[in-house]
């Protein structure tokens, strides 16, 4: 109507301003509840979807995670399970050697020289001995009860009398002498293995384990001993602390003598014990082979004691005596001045270790005149009845020499030139012969070569060759100086002669036998004919007279027994040319009509005394008359028949 007034509706305009406002908005114009409604359907089937999405994807998650444990798993219980399952048996699995026990050395008649007792190494597991608890059964009166047939009183009680380290400590103290203090305090930590004594003897390791203490344990080792003391011992040599020898026959016989070690295998608990059920294999040691030796103990020991006496009797350096048994090159004595005890000789830290009879050498001297007087027989040059004019001073091809004492020329025999150890008639029977004669005769009676015998650092010696001695030197060795040999060498010369010209080279090992009691002889030099037999029985037969009453060395005599040898006095010469004494030896065989033994004996450097049938002799003769009683050889039947001393 045109002119009326509308009226305002505040409900109306309200509903209207609604919808316009919505219209606005650009949404359909529907009821609100009915809009409200529809919304929410939509949001919780998306919502259903994406949980659902998640929980399958969880799902091959964990089922990827189950087939990768189950492949892990499958690898080490089945793949892997034997190499793992080895790995660790053998980082539980510990080995030890078991030590073998060293051969003894014995003497030609089975006397025991040197040989191995057992100690042991005791040892603590420090994890177990804390755990230790000691019991004790006390009787009603308070007493500790030691009596077995009373261990079973009722009345008897069980108590704890100490437990751990220090109750351990306790009791091992007084066996291994030690301060209790001392000995807890190497028992407390968390080690499984600490040595707590070296060296216990087999008596106390017996009275530790009857203590059967938690965690205390003993290694068996062997330790050398000698128990004949000094005797024999240049001759023994002796071990290190890990039983390797290391001088003498200890030492050149060391492989036979070692033996094989043993070794245990066992698996064991980080506490240190035995796993029982586990691998636990064992294989024995095998013992070392007892080394027989030629040597007789007694005659060994009389030998030292008279060599001993001779050289403080005549204020002298040193000394040694040889016997060999003439044909087998068998040592029955090498007795050596100033022996020590094995485990003194360990100790020192200078001199020698060996034997001066095997290692030192020495101008000859006079001994070294056999190998000329050797020599002109084998050529044939002289007889022992040759005449030879001796002076007191001779000079030849302008060398002038003396001998030992002044007197006038003598018409002497050959073996008169012998039996006084001229030297001017000996550089004259020298002239006889080629210098390479001569030479090639100390290499034939063994002078300038090592015998082989079984002992370390054995000499060769010095004998040099005829090219390289000069003019005085090549007069000088005719009789034995200008030249260097062992007491051995001089040894086995003498031995030679003895033996009709056969040489065989000094040995000292008749036999090995191994634990079972097999013996094994050694071998045996070769023998071979070096001096002929005729030239051999001749120089024998002269040499008698050197020991006659006319002769040089007439102490050298053996009561009962014919002996023949020859005396030897040597210049020791300084680096300056100056003399620093002499060297006194005596070389001989008994008995003369059928040699069983030759002995050498030397005295070097003896302040009072100087000839060797005064200084050497004697001890031949007492060393000669033992060896000839030990070897049951009966006394001589018959007389000497000597040559003439003097030339008609």
């Amino acid at each position: 109507m045109v002119g009326k007034k509308r009226r305002y509706s505040p409900a109306k305009s309200a509903s209207s301003l609604k919808q316009k406002t919505l219209a606005d908005q650009g949404q359909p114009r529907k009821q609100a509840g009915s809009d409200f409604i529809s919304t929410g359907i939509v949001n919780s089937r998306g919502a259903s979807k994406a949980a659902g999405k998640r929980g399958r994807l969880l799902l091959v998650i964990v089922a990827f995670l189950l087939v990768l444990c189950s492949a892990r798993l499958f690898d080490l219980q089945v793949v892997q399970a034997p190499a793992l399952a080895d790995e660790a048996r053998q980082a539980r699995t510990v080995s030890a050697e078991i030590v073998s026990k060293r051969g003894d050395i014995v003497d030609r008649k089975g006397t025991v020289l040197a040989t191995s007792i057992e100690v042991y190494n005791v040892s603590v597991n420090q994890m177990l001995v804390k755990n230790y608890v000691h019991h004790e059964i006390f009787s009603p009166d308070g007493k500790i009860v030691t009596d077995k047939t009373k261990l079973r009183d009722p009345r008897n009680r069980k108590k704890v009398v100490g437990t751990g380290a220090a109750e351990a400590a306790r009791q091992l103290a007084p066996i291994l002498d030690m301060n209790p203090a001392v000995l807890g305090g190497k028992m407390v930590g968390n080690r499984g293995f600490v040595y707590l004594a070296k060296n216990v003897s087999a008596q106390n390791w017996r009275k530790i384990r009857k203590l059967k203490i938690d965690g205390i344990d003993g290694e068996l080792r062997y330790q050398r001993q000698y128990p004949n003391g000094a005797t024999a011992s240049s001759i023994l040599g002796f071990t290190d602390f890990e039983q390797v020898g290391q001088a003498g026959i200890e030492a050149t016989q060391n492989k036979q003598l070692a033996g094989v070690p043993g070794k245990r295998v066992a698996e064991i608990s980080p506490s240190g014990q035995v796993i029982p059920g586990g691998a636990d294999v064992l294989k024995a040691a095998t013992p070392g082979k007892t080394v027989r030796l030629t040597i007789d103990a007694d005659l060994q020991n009389t030998a030292e004691s008279l060599v001993n006496k001779q050289v403080a009797d005549f204020g002298a350096a040193w000394g040694t005596a040889i016997v060999q048994r003439v044909g087998t090159g068998q040592i029955l004595a090498l007795a050596d001045s100033g022996n020590e005890p094995p485990e003194q000789v360990r100790k020192r830290t200078s001199g020698t270790t060996g034997s001066r009879a095997v290692q030192y050498t020495y101008e000859p001297g006079s001994s070294g005149k056999l190998v000329t007087f050797a020599t002109a027989l084998e050529q044939k040059k002289i007889t022992p009845l040759t005449p030879v004019n001796s002076p007191d001073k001779i000079t030849i091809t302008g060398q002038s020499f003396r001998d030992s004492h002044s007197h006038s020329t003598k018409r002497l025999t050959a073996s008169g030139v012998l039996a006084e150890s001229s030297n001017t008639g000996t550089v004259q029977i020298g002239q006889m012969v080629t210098d390479q004669q001569r030479y090639q005769m100390m290499k034939s009676l063994g002078l300038g070569q090592k015998t082989g015998i079984e002992m370390p650092g054995e000499s060769a010696g010095i004998i040099g060759s005829p090219k390289s001695w000069d003019a005085r030197q090549r007069m000088t060795t005719m009789f034995g100086q200008g030249m260097a040999c062992t007491p051995l060498q001089i040894s086995a010369l003498i031995s030679t002669i003895a033996n009709h010209g056969v040489y065989v080279a000094p040995r000292m090992i008749s036999e090995y036998e191994d634990s079972q009691g097999i013996p094994e002889k050694a071998k045996v030099p070769a023998a071979a004919q070096k001096l002929d037999q005729n030239a051999a029985a001749t120089l024998v037969r002269m040499m008698e007279s050197v020991t006659s009453d006319e002769g040089t060395a007439k102490k050298a005599q053996i009561p009962g027994y014919r002996s023949a040898g020859k005396t030897g006095t040597s210049e020791i010469i300084s680096g300056g040319g100056g003399s620093r004494g002499v060297v006194a030896s005596f070389i001989g065989l008994a008995p003369a009509e059928n040699p069983e033994i030759a002995v050498s004996v030397i005295i070097y450097q003896p302040k009072s005394g100087i000839y060797g049938g005064v200084v050497a002799g004697p001890v031949f003769s007492q060393v000669a008359a033992q060896a000839l009683t030990l070897l049951d050889v009966p006394p001589s039947s018959t007389k000497p028949q000597l040559y003439p001393i003097e030339a008609h």
